[in-house]
This record gives structure tokens, C-alpha cells and sequence, in this order.
């Protein structure tokens, strides 16, 4: 009976320090720092994928919108999402971070809505039935083309906190082609307010160069925010 009662003892022992070492991980695993790789390779794959979605609308400018075009938007759509939900979630159960949570959150966000409204100008496509493209929204969708090229060198930035000189060369770049898009953009509202088009045309036409210029606006913030980002930790 005395060494069944120690067995037991022994195991009620046991049990208790796996729960307290289950407990320790735990609490460690939440409060120690994720490896920096993890937080900086999302915001990779986020810009990659602004890349692909406007290589789809330089497309969709050059062929018109269809149905087998509409849908690759659509995925790219949802991987975006999907990537920025895995930044917040990954954020929500990290105590320390490799940058400030609020920085994280806003690059995430970010890229998610550049992606966003890029589909979101191929769908107004769809749904306000424009079969063939102006040549505006061809420039406009070489000139964000040319905005998203940069994302991928600017994110990686983050991993560099020491380059200023390079984050600022590049917020600078951006400038200077957001700069191009809205003189773009200031010609084609001049064009479509001409009286030259129906009331209805001017209308669909205004609200998908105002989602193009969004997501070029929103390039330019993900560059400001990068550069903050470094001269924060420079």
C-alpha cells in the first residue's frame, strides 16, 4: 500500500510539472520576440502580391475585362487578405515585436488595400460593363505598375534599418512617380468633365481612375511608412 501510494504521489508530481513547464512555454513563447523572418516575409509576399495584381490590370487595360480575368483578381484578393490576417494574428499573440505593433499593423494594412483596390477597379470594369479601355486608364495602369515595382526593394528595407540613405532614395522615387500619376489623373478628370462624354460614362469612368490613384496613393504610404520605420531604428 505505502509504495502504491508513492507511485501515486509520483504521478500527480509529474503531471503537475508538465503543466507547469506546458505553462512556462507558453507564456515564453508569447512574450519572447517571433523570429524577425516572420513578420518581414508576410510584408514580402504582401508586395509580391501587388505586384502580380497589377501586372493583371496592365492586362486587363491592354485586353478588357473578362470573366477568366475577373476571377485571378478574385484569388488575388483572397491571398491578400489572407496574408494580412496572418500578420494580425501572429501580432495579437506576440508581446514583443520586432518593430513597433502599430507599424506592423499599418504596413500590413496597407499592402492589403493596395491589392483591394486594384480588384476592386477590375470589378467596377466588369460591372459598369466597359468593353474596351481608355488610354488613361492605360497610363494610369503603367504609371501604378511602376509604383508597385517598388514595393518589393522598399519592404525589404525593414530588415536594413541602418540604409536611410536607400529608404530615402526610394520614398523619394515614389514621389516622384505618385507625382506623374496625378497629373495623369488631373488631365483625365479635366477630359472627362469636357462635355464630351455622356453624364453616366463620366460617372463610371471617374470612379475607376479615383480606385487606381487610391491604390497609387497607397503605395506612396507604405513608402512613408518604411521610411518612418527606419529612421525610427536607424
Amino acid at each position: 500500500m505505502a509504495t502504491c501510494g508513492c507511485y501515486v504521489a509520483c504521478g500527480r508530481y509529474i503531471v503537475r510539472l508538465r503543466q507547469r513547464n506546458y505553462f512556462m512555454f507558453g507564456f515564453l513563447k508569447k512574450i519572447l520576440p517571433p523570429p524577425t523572418e516572420e513578420f518581414f516575409a508576410l510584408f514580402e509576399e504582401a508586395a509580391n502580391n501587388c505586384t502580380e495584381t497589377a501586372k493583371l490590370f496592365c492586362r486587363v487595360s491592354d485586353e478588357g475585362i473578362s470573366d477568366a480575368l475577373l476571377e485571378e483578381a478574385r484569388v488575388l484578393k483572397q491571398r491578400s487578405n489572407g496574408i494580412a490576417k496572418s500578420a494580425l494574428r501572429k501580432l495579437n499573440s506576440t508581446f514583443i515585436t520586432p518593430i513597433d505593433r502599430e507599424d506592423i499593423q499599418s504596413l500590413a494594412n496597407l499592402l492589403n488595400k493596395i491589392t483591394k483596390r486594384i480588384v476592386r477597379a477590375c470589378a467596377n470594369l466588369h460591372i459598369y460593363q466597359v468593353e474596351s479601355t481608355t488610354t488613361e486608364i492605360k497610363s494610369q495602369a503603367a504609371n501604378l505598375k511602376e509604383a508597385v515595382d517598388e514595393l518589393i526593394p522598399i519592404v525589404r528595407l525593414i530588415r536594413r534599418t541602418s540604409h536611410v540613405d536607400e529608404a530615402t532614395n526610394l520614398n523619394s522615387r515614389m514621389k516622384e512617380i505618385e507625382s506623374k500619376g496625378d497629373d495623369i489623373l488631373n488631365q483625365t478628370m479635366a477630359k472627362l468633365f469636357s462635355n464630351t462624354m455622356s453624364p453616366l460614362d463620366v460617372m463610371k469612368y471617374r470612379e475607376i481612375h479615383k480606385d487606381i490613384e487610391s491604390a497609387l496613393n497607397c503605395c506612396y504610404d507604405v513608402s512613408d511608412e518604411v521610411l518612418s520605420v527606419v529612421l525610427k531604428y536607424s
